[in-house]
């Protein structure tokens, strides 16, 4: 959860397809025709392939699910932005800064606002280093030493990443590539990649879009078949492996690749240092 994104967000968004020089126009109508184009793909497979009625439902419900998974995030970021005007004026009446509030644990909210008072420290160190963990109806959040020990008793994985030189996961679009890896997990970092790299996150959002657009390939760590980068990389037709777990470990900056999406497979051809 962050701050809405300002005019200076979209600008750079809209002045990055004029340096691409996309066809603005052409971009806004395909999206419009879009939704039919697909709905008459779809009952054209159905014919060719002669569906049961069984199937065909299952089909349907697949792809409401990946729709509403899609939605859902939608709905999220747009409950987060009305959401905060809310967090200011508590921030307001309990001298607290929005990121501070941020760091409040929903069920200290109220007995805050009885006070007239929080303890800013305990929120400052929160955004320093802190842990929320759940168990059942309760949450708690652990901050400094506390925080720290919690995540060394969590058993975790461990892959020895200098002996790696092929990842797998799930195919999410088809096809074969070649490029340097770019590995960009954050908005601030999509200045980096040209057309053609290989994009490489431990998970992609709305915002990573544009930066998507440029990719020969996608790979992430994270997601399945419904995720974010499988649904862009099959409407972009742009090979997709997801679900590789450690490809932003393994993989650098410049690294050689070949991202087989016909089998989820990345090889390392090259790496970089």
């Amino acid at each position: 959860m962050g701050s809405a994104y300002n005019l200076d967000y979209y600008l750079e968004i809209w002045s990055g397809m004029i340096r691409q020089k996309i066809d603005i126009d052409k971009e806004l109508k395909r999206l419009e025709t879009e939704p039919d184009r697909i709905k008459k793909e779809k009952l054209q497979l159905i014919k060719e392939l002669k569906i049961s009625s069984a199937d065909k439902h299952l089909f349907y419900i697949a792809a409401d699910i990946i729709y509403l998974k899609a939605y859902r995030k939608d709905c999220w970021f747009h409950g987060c932005f009305v959401a905060e005007n809310l967090y200011k004026e508590i921030g307001r009446r309990l001298g607290l800064s929005l990121n501070q509030v941020w760091m409040m644990g929903w069920w200290e909210v109220a007995p805050a606002l009885v006070k007239g008072k929080f303890d800013s420290e305990i929120l400052n160190e929160r955004i320093k280093f802190s842990v929320y963990h759940q168990l059942g109806k309760k949450g708690e959040i652990y901050i400094g030493k506390k925080a720290k020990d919690f995540l060394k008793r969590l058993i975790l994985e461990k892959i020895n990443i200098e002996s790696v030189d092929e990842l797998s996961g799930t195919a999410a679009y088809v096809g074969k590539v070649k490029g340097k890896v770019k590995i960009i997990n954050l908005p601030e970092e999509m200045g980096k990649m040209k057309k053609g790299d290989i994009m490489v996150a431990h998970t992609t959002f709305p915002s990573l879009v544009p930066v998507m657009k440029k990719a020969a390939a996608i790979v992430t760590d994270d997601g399945g078949i419904t995720c974010h980068a499988a649904i862009v990389a099959r409407e972009l037709k742009i090979p997709c492996v997801v679900g590789t777990k450690i490809a932003t470990q393994v993989l650098h900056d410049g690294d050689l690749v070949e991202v087989d999406a016909n089998k989820g497979i990345v090889k390392i051809i090259k790496m970089a240092c």
